[in-house]
């Protein structure tokens, strides 16, 4: 009697040890499938707002385009685009450089230790004009923006875009007064920290 109870035991763990293999496959299948649709799904997302961006400089006849108030969070990072537009008749690489003009503090004043709130908020992006466009092209430019946990308030900044003709390269290596280098557009912006 005693073998036969340690046998039925034994069927019994082996079978519970394949349904739970079982349960465990279909449970790592479902979160993969969950994982793998989010991944999708936020690259189709940039790409619609590219095509928009694009659409909208098509139809409004503007060479750039970046949203004009940036809602971010302190310690928070995001990543926005501009939008550039080659309207001129040749090709040309495109660059672009973020400057920083004021800061209005959370209470309504200006905040006038501009070095300080100049380093709250940091831009990551490509300050080389190698972005290659031919006329009537465009393309959008990531722009990665981090707050510090210090930072509170409105900021103001300008973005230029920067062109060198496809004659003249490195043209804007030396600076945008160089023969070959233009300012192409401006556009400011606010970054606003809550």
């Amino acid at each position: 009697m005693n073998k036969k109870a340690s046998l039925e035991l034994s069927i019994q763990a082996i079978v519970i040890i394949v349904i739970a293999f079982v349960v465990l496959g279909l449970g790592l299948g479902f979160v993969k499938n969950i994982f793998g649709g989010a991944k999708s799904t936020v690259s189709d997302v940039q790409e619609k707002i590219k095509e928009q961006i694009l659409e909208d400089l098509r139809t409004s006849g503007k060479k750039l385009s970046i949203s004009s108030q940036i809602q971010i969070e302190r310690g928070g990072q995001l990543i926005e685009n501009v939008g550039i537009v080659n309207t001129g008749l040749s090709e040309k690489s495109f660059g672009m450089k973020i400057e920083f003009i004021k800061k209005q503090k959370p209470d309504g004043s200006e905040d006038t230790n501009t070095e300080v709130a100049g380093k709250e908020i940091t831009f990551f992006y490509s300050a080389v004009v190698d972005k290659r466009l031919s006329p009537t092209a465009g393309d959008v430019l990531p722009l990665s923006i981090s707050a510090k946990s210090s930072a509170a308030g409105n900021y103001l900044y300008k973005v230029n875009v920067y062109a060198e003709d496809a004659a003249n390269p490195g043209a804007c290596l030396s600076g945008p007064a160089s023969p070959g280098c233009e300012l192409y557009d401006t556009r400011s912006f606010f970054v606003r920290v809550s």
